[in-house]
């Protein structure tokens, strides 16, 4: 490889984001100043399949958003906050494609939030046997691990984008008064299927 005229050699570990085929949806995310709250709030909307506006209120501030098709700000719920920050943008929808890679590259992009770093995180103790040892196998263990969850969150999208109207007044009705807990890494987001209360 050249750089600035300088010449590298070795194994290339490829980080240079999705490049395939996608379904792409748009986020926008505000940063306000905190709110008196400690729950996090998620909002859905007949009108907006398969997107969902939040709330999260943080010790710093407070993330206020929405993801849609359309135009996501439409669907970000009001804070009476005045908005430090701004950020957001095209999130790709995609099935998992396995090389010698990490993070969005290799498609294992959250479903429901377009984080990669979630798969960076879970896969960065495989690049030093990639690199080092030549050996790709807990890469690829590692792989096929998070490509399910992301094959379970595009089943639960789709699922949920054809049933739109029926499946939100029904989750209401389940999920009515019900507290979800989490026991696992909270990027597995087909967890949030598991009900208690």
């Amino acid at each position: 490889m050249l750089v600035n005229s300088e010449t590298y050699e070795g194994k290339i570990i490829d980080a240079s984001g999705w490049k395939g085929q996608a379904k792409w949806i748009k986020a926008i995310e505000f940063v306000t100043e905190p709110i008196d709250s400690d729950k996090i709030e998620v909002f859905f909307d007949l009108s907006n399949p398969s997107g969902f506006g939040w709330i999260v209120p943080l010790s710093y501030g407070t993330l206020v958003g929405a993801l849609s098709y359309k135009d996501p700000r439409k669907f970000v719920p009001k804070v009476n906050k005045k908005i430090l920050e701004i950020h957001g943008g095209a999130i790709p929808r995609t099935k998992p494609t396995y090389k010698i890679g990490i993070g969005d590259t290799l498609g294992l992009i959250k479903t429901f939030t377009g984080g990669g770093i979630f798969s960076i995180g879970e896969m960065l103790d495989t690049i030093p046997k990639l690199v080092y040892d030549n050996d790709s196998s807990l890469h690829k263990i590692k792989f096929e691990k998070l490509k399910n969850e992301i094959k379970k969150q595009n089943l639960i999208t789709n699922i949920l984008e054809k049933t739109w109207k029926i499946s939100i007044p029904l989750a209401f009705r389940i999920f009515k008064d019900k507290t979800l807990h989490i026991n696992e890494e909270f990027d597995f987001h087909s967890l949030l299927f598991r009900v208690s209360h």
